[in-house]
């Protein structure tokens, strides 16, 4: 268990630089971004998380999925997200204030005809998470709004990818990272690799709560691991230590990449890392008590 624990950690801690892939077109507009409930924000009987290139549907019953946007098209007042899976995967949306009109488009349905005779579905913009959800999603939606600056940061040198991830998990900006804090980022990153597979709502909150476990174990392992100066805590200067020269690194962590900058990771790349995830959860479910897929 330790040595998969610790390529989990360094997995995360340590996110492989990608090779710069050619600007896709278009991303889901900045109107239409954020969180979305199909009913009461108290109560939603789903909720739709969209940020620039990805889409997340979290419904109270079915698979809790998650789509890359590959590309886009505009018509008709609405906007066409296609994703990067093998089924290309569409979604088509319209945002006017507080509300958000979405279809998904038939299979004979061309891609220039928005928006189409498919039944509509309303949304209602949500500030923040309600309730249990909130436990359910929160930390794992707050990753996936970071994956945009992520990819934007990673497809140059480690020096930025670790920027861009340090930042996110440094929530309380003090230039290092915790045990606690190291841990999240594990959570964070085990939520988005269950969407990423389709799991049901209780087989997700089984694979997070293994992933509390996992985080600690995994953050003690960095800890011990990469902690030269025995400070109990980790800064970027130490977790790059011999993998890639950081002068004038000390200080707080730089905020994160902006949402849409810099070309996006390729569909190709971005399967690799969650399946490199995946694997690794699979390897640690007997142990952690993960459900089997």
């Amino acid at each position: 268990m330790m040595r998969l624990a610790a390529a989990l950690a360094l997995s995360l801690a340590i996110p492989a630089v990608v090779e710069a892939q050619p600007a896709q077109p278009g991303t889901i507009p900045q109107a239409a971004q954020g969180l979305w409930a199909n009913g009461q924000c108290t109560d939603p009987g789903a909720l739709l998380f969209l940020t620039g290139r990805y889409w997340a549907l979290l419904p109270q019953q079915g698979p809790q999925e998650l789509w890359r946007v590959a590309r886009t098209a505009e018509g008709g007042g609405f906007t066409l997200a296609v994703a990067d899976d093998a089924d290309q995967t569409r979604l088509i949306m319209r945002a006017q204030g507080t509300q958000l009109e979405t279809r998904t488009p038939g299979p004979k349905q061309p891609d220039d005809v928005i928006p189409g005779d498919a039944p509509a579905t309303q949304w209602a913009r949500c500030p923040a998470i309600a309730g249990g959800l909130a436990a359910l999603h929160g930390e794992g939606l707050s990753f996936l709004g970071a994956l945009d600056g992520f990819e934007a940061a990673c497809s140059g040198d480690a020096a930025g990818c670790m920027t861009a991830v340090f930042a996110w998990a440094d929530v309380t900006r003090d230039g290092v990272l915790t045990p606690a804090e190291l841990a999240r980022l594990v959570r964070g990153a085990t939520h988005m690799a269950m969407l990423a597979t389709g799991a049901e709502l209780d087989q997700l909150a089984t694979a997070l709560g293994a992933g509390a476990l996992g985080g600690i174990v995994a953050a003690q392992l960095l800890i011990h691991s990469y902690d030269y100066d025995g400070s109990g805590s980790l800064s970027q200067a130490e977790m790059l230590q011999d993998r890639s020269p950081m002068p004038g690194i000390a200080g707080p962590a730089a905020p994160p990449a902006a949402a849409v900058a810099g070309p996006p990771l390729g569909g190709a790349a971005l399967a690799g890392q969650v399946g490199a995830l995946r694997t690794l959860l699979d390897q640690l479910g007997p142990m952690l008590g993960l459900p089997q897929r």
